[in-house]
């Protein structure tokens, strides 16, 4: 097939090159403008990405794969002729606007709705959702404030510890590092202080935080309704080794398939999942992610990626297989991809290095790799100034690259992350290290997490695991 990627972020890029550099026929369309990519809520309280952003933005990826613009690339597709021949590829499920402009002229590929993208933005619709159809899950506490002024008067008399969550992605979930009470509202009042226009812009809630915590993100995939295949993740969201500091989108994750058969399929995914599914052409990808209280067994509903990849995640996955064409050849024959008895592991490498006159990450530096490992860098954050440069850093996201290792047992898989992280130059980088990974010392590490599972029957593995 030829491949069409569609983007705004750059999530499409790294996938856009591993086609390429398997010889595969590949279009990147670029959605220059943010307006393109909100829903309805989202568009009254949008206020335009600073230009300076736009221009690093649509730097990503520049002389080294050429783009075009969305809105000509809709254009060209109502012209092709055999779109059969085609697989079209919408890296993230805001691009709603330009998939519904395209599902219906005969194209392989995902198409996600508004509909799919509101599961993400509303976080009341995605719980009300919740509610209705999954019935082994439990929702914490909430409550929702308007401003600072009030949830720091609720906090005052409080014996609970609060997560802060915003409704807007600037408005960043915290998670406070402590259990203490006292401790725990001062850090909150902290965060809500020092970033309240963000999250006094849309509003923001305050959910109590599930004491001893394990999170087990399940996906599965879909092909024209057709059920083909599901995987486990495990992702370690902070900056910091054993879990603390900032979140970010995904600091590491160990993922690999396992069988639809296994008991947390059908929590994570009631009947309700197959219909919705049957309602979406082509590829519709869904996951839950389940938040354990360790003490009590109860499952809590975490959050929803509706109808998108996710990231590091699906380049996790696609680390395990022959070629990333052999994922998409794969699901448009209606063919589970996902190699039973594989497993793959992903660290993210960060840019922690600032301009020293701005407030910007510091553009421009370069960071260097070898081809034999260029199947496990899957770079968010990179251009050449010209096609003979090295690769630089564009310093549009501090997600610089994430870095993959796949193998038949978790041992096998960290142990080929991190010869391929070492062969990776980049002047003031920053990585959760081997010892974090595979470490069983904090109980919200991987293996922990993943020993807890195994524990309750959760599922069983379809490889051999010692702790």
């Amino acid at each position: 097939m030829k491949y069409i990627i569609f983007t705004f972020e750059g999530y499409g890029f790294p996938i856009a090159k591993h086609l390429l550099d398997e010889g595969q026929d590949v279009t990147v369309a670029i959605v220059e403008d943010e307006w393109d990519t909100l829903t309805k809520p989202e568009k009254r309280k949008y206020e335009p990405e600073e230009p300076f952003y736009t221009k690093r933005r649509l730097s990503l990826y520049k002389n080294i794969i050429p783009t075009v613009s969305a809105e000509k690339m809709v254009q060209h597709m109502k012209k092709i002729k055999n779109p059969k021949d085609y697989f079209v590829f919408f890296d993230f499920n805001h691009l709603f606007k330009f998939a519904e402009q395209v599902q219906d002229l005969d194209f392989n590929g995902n198409f996600p709705t508004e509909k799919d993208r509101l599961f993400e933005v509303d976080r009341d619709e995605a719980k009300d959702f919740v509610k209705k159809y999954y019935p082994h899950l439990q929702f914490a506490n909430k409550k929702e404030f308007r401003t600072v002024h009030a949830a720091k008067k609720f906090l005052k008399d409080t014996e609970e510890v609060w997560v802060l969550k915003g409704k807007i992605y600037e408005a960043q979930t915290f998670i406070p590092t402590t259990n203490d009470p006292e401790l725990a509202k001062h850090q909150v009042i902290e965060t809500l202080e020092a970033f309240n226009e963000d999250y006094e812009e849309a509003g923001f809630i305050l959910e109590t935080k599930i004491p001893s915590v394990v999170e087990i993100t399940p996906e599965k995939i879909y092909y024209d309704g057709v059920p083909l295949g599901m995987t486990i993740n495990f992702e370690n969201k902070p900056l910091g080794s054993g879990n603390l500091s900032m979140q970010t989108g995904c600091a590491a994750d160990l993922v690999f398939p396992i069988s639809m058969e296994n008991r947390i399929h059908d929590i994570a995914f009631p009947p309700i999942v197959d219909k919705l599914a049957k309602k979406h052409k082509g590829l519709f990808i869904w996951d839950a992610s389940l938040l354990i209280n360790r003490q009590t067994g109860a499952i809590y509903f975490g959050e929803f990626c509706p109808n998108r990849p996710g990231y590091n995640s699906f380049f996790t996955e696609l680390a395990a297989m022959p070629s990333v064409s052999h994922f998409f050849e794969s699901v448009v024959q209606k063919r589970n991809p996902y190699l039973l008895g594989t497993v793959a592991s992903s660290v993210t490498l960060f840019n922690l290095m600032r301009d020293p006159n701005e407030r910007h990450i510091l553009s421009g530096a370069t960071i260097d790799f070898p081809d034999s490992i260029a199947k496990d860098v899957w770079p968010y954050d990179i251009y050449k100034k010209n096609k003979k440069d090295k690769t630089r850093i564009v310093g549009s996201d501090w997600h610089l690259a994430p870095i993959t290792g796949s193998g038949e047992t978790i041992d096998e898989a960290v142990r080929n992350l991190y010869k391929n992280v070492e062969k990776v130059a980049f002047a003031g980088v920053y990585y959760r290290p081997k010892s974090d990974y595979l470490s069983m010392d904090y109980p919200t590490s991987v293996l922990q997490r993943l020993r807890y599972g195994l524990q309750k029957k959760l599922y069983s593995l379809p490889f051999e695991v010692v702790f």
